[in-house]
């Protein structure tokens, strides 16, 4: 072959390749540009999510301790904050949007969205709106401040993602109510004000538990009794109550209360459950906190027994 030919095929296969790469860097570019990239892969780095839109502003703070705070006061449901970090880390675009769909999208994001601010190691990271679901239900708009907006998704759901940044103080607390071991319950104490005979409480002293009043008990039923409050979740805290209906139903005698003591002061706990004329559900109120709380009674079954329950018929 012809020298100078070899020389113009080598030149025309790299000029080609060169011309290649560039044009893929320049789309590449562009698209980093665009960032449609609205994951963030790294969760575990995320330090601070603050959700702000139609009136309100809710911080969500990662504590070292392991768990989050929501607005620097309450601890946030651990079910919650990790369908929302799953979300952040496996939402993508699904489809960019015809000129007359997003017309329309650009105009609902001028009243109705949720801008949400991610920030890594204190640092604010990145920052994009989520808007209404799209047509069919099949994804939510995201955009960036300054983008286009695009529906997106999450891979293998089929649904839409608003509900996720829908936070709202009170649902997303922790409904934790007792979370205590044996190992670290100091004593427990439950009153039934209409009958004091039932009332008990049982200590720990020394290296064994306790029962006040009694030399001897059975030590299996109180073991069962006390593994109960591993964990006892509330319903939901009540907010909507008056002046009137707070003072009314304090002015009432509870039906029976638990008194718990852990080692950690966070876990410990009294409070006063009253009938709330439903079924399967009382109300609870926590002088420490002045909260009231609804709570499914299955869930206090375990725990709600009386001091002849601990006393055997054998001993």
């Amino acid at each position: 072959m012809n020298k100078t030919l070899l020389y113009l095929l080598i030149a025309f296969v790299l000029g080609g390749a060169a011309y290649w790469t560039l044009n893929r860097n320049q789309q590449k570019s562009t698209i980093d540009k665009l960032d449609l990239n609205f994951a963030i892969p790294d969760t575990a780095s995320i330090s601070k999510i603050v959700i702000s839109g139609s009136g309100s502003n809710n911080e969500l703070e990662r504590k070292a301790e392991g768990f989050w705070l929501i607005n620097k006061k309450y601890k946030v449901a651990p079910y919650l904050m990790a369908l929302l970090l799953t979300t952040i880390r496996n939402v993508e675009m699904q489809r960019p949007l015809d000129k007359n769909e997003a017309q329309t999208v650009v105009e609902d994001f001028k009243t109705r969205y949720k801008k949400v601010e991610i920030f890594i190691r204190g640092e604010l990271y990145k920052t994009y709106l989520v808007g209404d679901d799209s047509q069919g239900n099949l994804g939510t708009y995201f955009k960036f401040e300054e983008g286009d907006p695009y529906v997106c998704h999450l891979r293998g759901f089929t649904g839409f993602l608003s509900p996720r940044y829908n936070v709202i103080e009170n649902d997303w607390r922790d409904k934790i109510l007792f979370s205590s071991s044996p190992q670290t319950l100091q004593s427990v104490e439950l009153k039934y004000f209409a009958s004091p005979v039932d009332d008990f409480k049982i200590s720990f002293k020394g290296k064994y538990f306790s029962l006040d009043g009694a030399t001897r008990f059975d030590t299996s039923a109180a073991a069962g009794f006390l593994l109960g409050f591993k964990k006892i979740y509330l319903e939901r805290y009540l907010q909507d109550f008056d002046k009137r209906t707070n003072d009314s139903l304090l002015s009432k005698t509870p039906d029976w209360s638990i008194n718990l003591v852990d080692i950690d002061p966070e876990k410990s706990h009294l409070v006063n459950f009253y009938t709330s004329g439903e079924d399967e559900r009382s109300i609870g109120y926590m002088p420490d906190t002045k909260e009231w709380i609804t709570i499914q009674d299955p869930g206090l079954r375990p725990v709600k027994i009386r001091r002849r329950d601990l006393i055997s018929k054998n001993l």
